[in-house]
This record gives C-alpha cells, sequence and structure tokens, in this order.
C-alpha cells in the first residue's frame, strides 16, 4: 500500500532518505526470520538509490524491540537471558539489514525506548545503549535528574536527545540536506514498571496508563519536542523532521498539535497499523510482532522542498523461499535449536488435537477458554506450594501475550506470560472477606468497561463473573446488588454459587497488580499478602514439566465454562 501524499518527478531529486522503520517487536524469535526475509525480498522499493552519495538509510526501531529481559528458561542457552538472546538478535538484524542496503552505502541504525524494553530497569538499557553502531534517542528523558543517561552521554555520543543528519545534495556540492530525527518514550513508567527505574526519569513520568493520558499531563513532553523542532528549524527551515514516537496514535495526535513542524510521526505502542495525515504531519502506525515493517521515503528536490510516500510490507505474506538460507534463520537455529523442538500434546477428551488460542482483543474482556486453562493450570502448581486446594489463580490478561497447541515447542510456552517483567512478576498469596473481593472485582470490571481493549480483566480460576449484570448495574438499569454479579466455585459440587461477603477467600495474585496506586483496592489488601517467590512463567512450566503431566496437555469441559458472561 503507498500513500503518495506530494508528486514525483525524479529528474528534479536532490537527496534521498530511505527509513525502514518497525516498532513492538516484543522479543519474537520465532517471526523475525520472516521479517529479515521481508526486508529481503523488497530491498530495492525500500531502500532506493541505496548506495548514492545524496542518500541517507535508517534502520528505526521505535521501541519495543525486547520485552522481559530478565525472564529465563530457555533450553539450548540454559544460562543465557531474554535480553541477552533478544539483544544478540538485534546486532545481528543490524548487520543484516546493512548488507541489504549496501556496504557502501551511508546507513545508521537509530533506536528509541519502549516501555517493554525497560521491562528489567533502567541498568540493562544502559547496556544497549552502548551499542557502537546505534543511536539511542532520549529527547523526553529528563537529562538533568538522570544521572544514569548522564554517565553514559558523556561515554557515548551515540546517546542523544536528537540527531541532525546532514545529506549531500546530488549536484551542489556546497549544499547539503537536513533531516532531524528524534524519540519519544511513553512517560508512565510508575505505571508499567513501577520502581524498576534507578537513574532514568521521563518528563511527565506518572502513574496513569496511556489511555487514561491528557494533554495537561504531558506538557514538558510537548515543550522539550517543540525546542528540538524550532531550534533545528530556525537554522534549517526546509529541513526535514521525523519523531519516533513509542506512545501511541492519541498521543502522537496530541504531539502534532502541540508540534505542527514535525514532518513524519513513526508510531509504536498501540500495536496498529493506522495512518493518521492532517496538515504537514502524518503518523503512521507500526503494528506488532514483526507483522509488518514500514518503509518512509523522504526526498529533496532541486529547491529543496520535501517530498514523501510510505511503503507498508507485511511479514505474512512474504514468500518463504529460500528462508532456510536467511541469516536471521540461522542465527535462530544456531542459539535456540532445542528450544524449537516440538514438546506440548494438547488434545481434548476426545483424544483429538485441539488449540488454544490467544487473541489480544477477546481474552481483555471476554470468556477465555485459554485464560480458563492458565489460570487452572497455575493453580495447581500454588495448590502443592501452598497446600491450599481452596486458594483461587487472578491473572491480568494483559501479561498472557500467547497461546497454545499440539507441537508448540519452547519458545510457545515463554511466550505466554510475556506481558510483565519478571521482576514484577512473583505471585503473591493472602486472604480477602468476601465483600471485599466484590470490590476488587467490580472495580476491575468497571475499569474494564471504559475501554475493554486497553484495559485488562483479570481472569479467575474458580470465580465467574457476569460483566454484563454489572455493566448494567453501574449504568443504573438494574437494581440487583453488584455481588450477585460474582459467583465462586463450590468444590463439593464444581458449580458456581453466590459469593459469602462474610467469608475469607483465599487468593494467589500478581506483584504488578498489588503494587499499583491508580486503582483503589491493591492498596487496601497488599499488606495481607505474601510472594511464593515464584513467578507466573516458572509456576506454569512447573505444571506442564511435572512428572504426571509431562507435556501432555488436556482441554477439559472445565476449559471450556464461561467464567465471565
Amino acid at each position: 500500500m503507498i500513500k503518495a501524499i506530494r508528486g514525483y518527478n525524479p529528474s528534479f531529486e536532490a537527496a534521498q532518505v530511505n527509513i525502514l522503520a518497525t516498532s513492538d517487536n516484543h522479543g519474537n524469535f520465532l517471526s523475525w526470520p520472516l521479517l529479515a526475509q521481508t526486508v529481503q525480498n523488497n530491498k530495492k522499493d525500500i531502500f532506493v538509490k541505496a548506495e548514492d552519495e545524496s542518500t541517507l538509510n535508517i534502520f528505526a526501531v521505535a521501541g519495543d524491540w525486547f520485552i522481559n529481559p530478565s525472564k529465563k528458561g530457555f533450553i539450548t542457552n540454559q544460562k543465557s537471558t531474554n535480553g541477552i538472546l533478544q539483544y544478540q538478535f538485534l546486532a545481528h538484524f543490524i548487520n543484516f539489514v546493512q548488507k541489504q542496503v549496501g556496504q557502501d552505502a551511508n546507513f545508521d541504525t537509530v533506536f528509541t525506548m519502549g516501555n517493554h524494553d525497560l521491562d528489567a530497569g533502567d541498568s540493562f538499557m544502559y547496556r544497549v545503549m552502548k551499542r557502537p553502531n546505534m543511536k539511542t534517542l532520549v529527547t523526553n528523558v529528563d537529562i538533568e535528574n538522570s544521572p544514569g543517561i548522564q554517565k553514559i552521554m558523556k561515554a557515548n555520543q551515540n546517546v542523544t536527545r536528537s540527531h541532525v543528519y546532514s545529506i549531500p545534495d546530488d549536484k551542489d556540492p556546497n549544499m547539503t540536506h537536513k533531516v532531524l530525527l528524534m524519540g519519544v518514550t511513553i512517560p508512565s513508567m510508575q505505571f508499567y514498571n513501577p520502581g524498576l527505574l534507578k537513574q532514568m526519569k521521563f518528563f511527565d513520568d506518572c502513574n496513569k496508563k496511556d489511555a487514561n493520558l491528557t494533554e495537561n499531563d504531558l506538557q514538558n513532553t510537548f515543550r522539550v519536542v517543540k525546542e528540538e523542532v524550532e531550534k533545528f528549524k530556525a537554522e534549517n527551515p526546509k529541513g526535514a523532521v521525523v519523531l519516533m514516537s513509542h506512545t501511541g496514535a492519541p498521543i502522537s495526535k496530541m504531539i502534532r498539535k502541540y508540534v505542527p513542524d514535525i514532518d513524519v510521526i513513526l508510531n509504536g505502542h498501540d500495536h496498529k497499523n493506522l495512518t493518521s495525515m492532517k496538515e504537514q504531519t502524518n503518523i503512521d502506525s507500526l503494528g506488532k510482532d514483526n507483522e509488518i515493517i514500514k518503509a518512509l521515503n523522504l526526498r529533496f528536490d532541486d529547491d529543496g522542498d520535501l517530498e514523501k510516500d510510505v511503503n507498508t510490507y507485511f511479514s505474512k505474506t512474504t514468500s518463504k523461499i529460500g528462508l532456510e538460507k536467511n541469516p536471521i534463520q540461522l542465527l535462530l537455529y544456531r542459539l535456540l535449536s532445542e528450544d524449537l523442538k516440538p514438546l506440548v500434546s494438547l488434545t481434548d477428551i476426545s483424544g483429538n488435537e485441539a488449540e488454544l488460542v490467544y487473541n489480544e482483543k477477546d481474552i481483555r474482556c471476554r470468556n477465555s477458554y485459554l485464560a480458563n486453562w492458565l489460570t487452572s493450570a497455575v493453580k495447581r502448581t500454588v495448590r502443592d506450594i501452598c497446600g491450599d486446594k481452596d486458594v483461587i489463580v487472578g491473572i491480568q490478561s494483559s501479561i498472557i501475550r500467547g497461546g497454545l497447541k499440539n507441537g508448540s515447542n519452547n519458545l510457545d510456552i515463554m511466550k505466554i506470560f510475556d506481558g510483565v517483567s519478571e521482576d514484577l512478576s512473583n505471585v503473591q498469596i493472602g486472604s480477602v472477606y468476601g465483600d471485599e473481593l466484590v470490590g476488587l472485582i467490580v472495580e476491575n470490571i468497571k475499569g474494564n468497561l471504559k475501554d475493554p481493549k486497553r484495559n485488562t480483566i483479570i481472569q479467575w480460576s474458580d470465580i465467574q463473573v457476569n460483566r454484563t449484570l454489572i455493566s448494567e448495574i453501574l449504568a443504573g438499569n438494574s437494581n440487583k446488588p453488584l455481588d450477585e454479579a460474582i459467583k465462586i466455585r463450590d468444590d463439593a459440587t464444581n458449580e458456581f454459587r453466590p459469593i459469602d461477603l462474610h467469608k475469607r477467600y483465599k487468593i494467589a495474585i500478581g506483584e504488578k497488580f498489588l503494587v499499583k496506586n491508580d486503582i483503589v483496592w491493591p492498596g487496601k489488601i497488599r499488606d495481607r499478602f505474601t510472594s511464593l517467590n515464584e513467578t507466573y512463567d516458572r509456576l506454569l512450566r512447573s505444571y506442564i514439566a511435572s512428572d504426571d503431566i509431562n507435556y501432555q496437555l488436556k482441554v477439559t469441559q472445565k476449559t471450556k465454562e464461561n467464567r465471565i458472561l
């Protein structure tokens, strides 16, 4: 798909900028080879006139190349973490892209942090920033209050608030064309990674989900971006401005409103493939999980005026001919050979092959067989650890990032709980009264009803939540009490019964939920909980690999019950 923004006359071209952009790759090892193949198959269209002296080629990563860097569990490289292997793939991917451009071409890599890049805190990201052939753009980092950034910037010029590139004119040796690149990260670190950033601070850092951020919350972010652009434009009135924005489209649109001189915003974080054009600025969202890449081509004509267009390439439609020889596929075989082997047998009660499908939209607001199975599986291990068969397991649906099928390998299993940092994934166990549990659940559903696609719902192992009834009660369309919308499993009959408001219920839930301060109930109950010193990931894999299960998984009638109505 090509969006022609202005007419193009090749006979009057003076300089070219090719930007290959990706975002929200989320450490998806299995799909990186196909993304690389997509680049290779389309390199002539992506990198136009790549080796001309008047052409600049850029590989741009707009955040979340990494996810959950602290996690372990690989079979091939048992001592390695997610972050170590994801970094190796980034290094090889940069080299791979440069080879597609041409070794003699003018080439650079630019990187902007995403929230998941910081899942292991800022210390991991400082190691990434030291990469010699990659610029890290930190436009909305409060550098004065970020000693870690100050230290690394002194030692490494590739870590910078912004960067100006100069491209020589193809006819006039005394003329150059300028491009300003900036990078903005979603500033809600208190929400996404509370307590993990020790020596890095973002402007407008707050305990708000991106969907709840307003223009008033982001005034300093707008200010620092505007200052960079105005300074650049004062010296280069016809220069091009490109912003890598890991914020999601709503915030990118706010930035466009406050800083109208930006030409292109390469947008990450919202996992969409959308384009928004208004006046001078177009916003291009970059999808997720290596499903798409976008190629931005900027051209300066002989008068120095800018022309631009964007191509979108879909990796799922890429031909796999020759994929087995692709360098990134060979790297996958070399680093993760044992992790690629099928491990899981997943069948239904009749012995037929089964699948527990991950659907991001559904699992956040609807009944999910995958969530039902996961909560029950985790409960089994929690029960064995604490010796209490009545414990109820809750899992925030946003931390679930993958499903299971017959033949799933270790990488598939490790991907399941990749939506939360290992540093905030310890499962906590404690007790609450029935009326408190009702309050907790209603608060969660109320938030989910505001934005079902973005605000996570808690999926429970032994609780049935009538989301529809809660919605009707909150809207004033039903006079029923809220506790009638919540039922608890009766272990004797396996049926869901009304909740007892005065009874104590033992629940197990993740640390990241209990440390939240943007909602009421975690603060009321967190002091009653203690850590199991086990993460959801480790609890699940302990269950799957246990002697009596041994990777032979079943989809039962309990898996298919309705826990969210």
